[in-house]
């Protein structure tokens, strides 16, 4: 008979494929990525996942152009937009609380190392462009707070979801960025 003993034990002992619970099971406990280590099954134990490589090393990281251009491009529109809907300050010559100021230094230094990063396409670029978006909704959110423009208008919203496009693009960018 084609089907022997010896058949059937071969084909018993064959190696195992994960199901899709398994895999994410593995993601979620700590393995680096789908790509670059897969969880092995083998006939003489059980899975062993692969530790993540540290962050400051995967921010040290190379990017493809591909991210960096994204960046720049979703900064000058989304930011230009943001700039154009804000209407004049409700009194211009009122002198803003340190906070305010504090904020719009710090969202400066963070465009800065966002475009510095871009420039050398390095994935800590995409980190920085992280931080300065989640400071402009910041403070985007605080500016009605500070008494800057008393009333929240369609400009306030355009302007808020200006913020939160860039705060998904730089996230999605540093989640999905491939080494150059």
């Amino acid at each position: 008979m084609a089907a022997t003993k010896d058949r059937l034990d071969e084909l018993t002992r064959a190696r195992r494929e994960l199901d899709d619970r398994e895999i994410v099971a593995f993601q979620g406990a700590g393995v680096a990525s789908p790509a670059a280590s897969r969880p092995v099954a083998t006939s003489d134990g059980p899975a062993v996942a692969v530790p993540r490589t540290p962050l400051g090393v995967r921010l040290l990281e190379p990017i493809t152009v591909r991210w960096p251009a994204i960046g720049s491009i979703a900064w000058v529109v989304l930011l230009a937009i943001g700039i154009a809907v804000e209407p004049p300050p409700t009194n211009p010559n009122a002198v803003d609380p340190w906070f305010v100021s504090a904020l719009g230094t710090l969202l400066l230094l963070a465009l800065g190392s966002t475009l510095v990063g871009f420039w050398l396409r390095r994935r800590w670029g995409l980190a920085a462009s992280l931080l300065a978006s989640g400071m402009l909704v910041l403070s985007t959110v605080m500016c009605p707070v500070s008494g800057h423009h008393t009333g929240v208008g369609a400009w306030w919203v355009v302007q808020l979801g200006c913020g939160l496009g860039l705060v998904a693009a730089s996230g999605l960018g540093l989640h999905r960025a491939q080494p150059r």
